[in-house]
C-alpha cells in the first residue's frame, strides 16, 4: 500500500474565456456539482492522496472557498491566492503544502475524468523516477496551415498529447522552481532542466481538459456513465 504522502496543487485561477460562460468553467455545473469539486472528488479516491491546494484567483478565494463546502471532507482542501502568472501560482500553491508531503501532483482543475488507476501510475512513476507525465499518442493527421489552406504534413510518429496531473518528487519540483529562471508554464521541462527528464506514463483518453462549450457538452452527456463505472 502506498504511503499517505501525495498532495495536489491545482492552479484554478484562470477565466475560461473560451468556454463563453460569465462563470469560470472550474464553477460550471457537472453531475449537480461544480467541476472543481467532482475533479477533488476523484482525487479523494485514492488514498495516498491526503491533501489539495487549490490556487484561485485573489478576487476569487472567497467564492472558492464558498464552493468547497461541498469537497470530499477526507482530503485537507486548502485554498490560495494565484500569482502574476500560472508559474507563480503553481508556487503558491507549494507553498502551502504540509511539511510531510513528499509526492506532489500539479493537475488541472478542470479534469475530472481522472482514474484512479492513472493516479497511480503517475505516483509511482514519480517515486521512482522523480518526475511523471502522462501522456496519449496523437492519433490524427496533423498539417500545418497558411492561413486558409493547408501545408506540409506533419509527421505525427513519436507525437503525444500531454495530460495531467503530472507528478513530481517534491524536493525535485521546488529545486526546479527555485533554480530554473525559465517563464515556460509545463513544471516537467523546469524539472528536466535540473537532468531529471518525466517519465512518459500511458495517459488515458477519458481524460478530459474542459476547455470548450463542446468540450462541457461531452463531459455531460459522459458523467452518468463515469460515475456508474467509478
Amino acid at each position: 500500500m502506498m504511503a499517505p504522502d501525495v498532495a495536489v496543487v491545482l492552479p484554478a485561477a484562470g477565466q475560461g474565456t473560451r468556454m463563453g460562460e460569465a462563470v469560470p468553467k472550474q464553477y460550471l455545473d457537472l453531475g449537480g456539482a461544480p467541476v472543481l469539486v467532482q475533479t477533488l472528488r476523484a482525487l479523494a479516491a485514492h488514498p495516498a492522496i491526503v491533501q489539495a491546494v487549490v490556487v484561485a484567483s485573489p478576487d476569487a478565494v472567497a467564492d472558492a472557498h464558498a464552493v468547497l463546502r461541498v469537497a470530499p471532507s477526507r482530503l485537507d482542501v486548502k485554498v490560495v491566492a494565484g500569482g502574476g502568472t500560472r508559474r507563480a501560482s503553481v508556487q503558491n500553491g507549494l507553498d502551502a503544502l504540509d511539511e510531510s508531503v513528499r509526492i506532489v501532483l500539479v493537475h488541472d482543475a478542470v479534469r475530472p475524468f481522472v482514474a484512479l488507476q492513472l493516479l497511480d501510475d503517475v505516483i509511482r512513476a514519480a517515486r521512482t523516477h522523480g518526475a511523471a507525465v502522462p501522456a496519449v499518442p496523437v492519433t490524427d493527421t496533423l498539417r500545418r496551415a497558411d492561413g486558409e489552406t493547408f501545408g506540409e504534413t506533419v509527421d505525427r510518429n513519436g507525437v503525444y498529447a500531454v495530460q495531467t496531473p503530472q507528478g513530481f518528487r517534491r524536493d525535485l519540483l521546488e529545486r526546479a522552481f527555485f533554480e530554473i529562471a525559465d517563464a515556460t508554464t509545463d513544471d516537467a521541462a523546469l524539472v528536466a532542466a535540473l537532468g531529471h527528464p518525466a517519465r512518459l506514463v500511458r495517459g488515458d483518453r477519458r481524460n478530459l481538459k474542459l476547455t470548450t462549450p463542446d468540450d462541457l457538452a461531452l463531459a455531460r452527456a459522459l458523467w452518468p456513465a463515469w460515475t456508474m463505472e467509478a
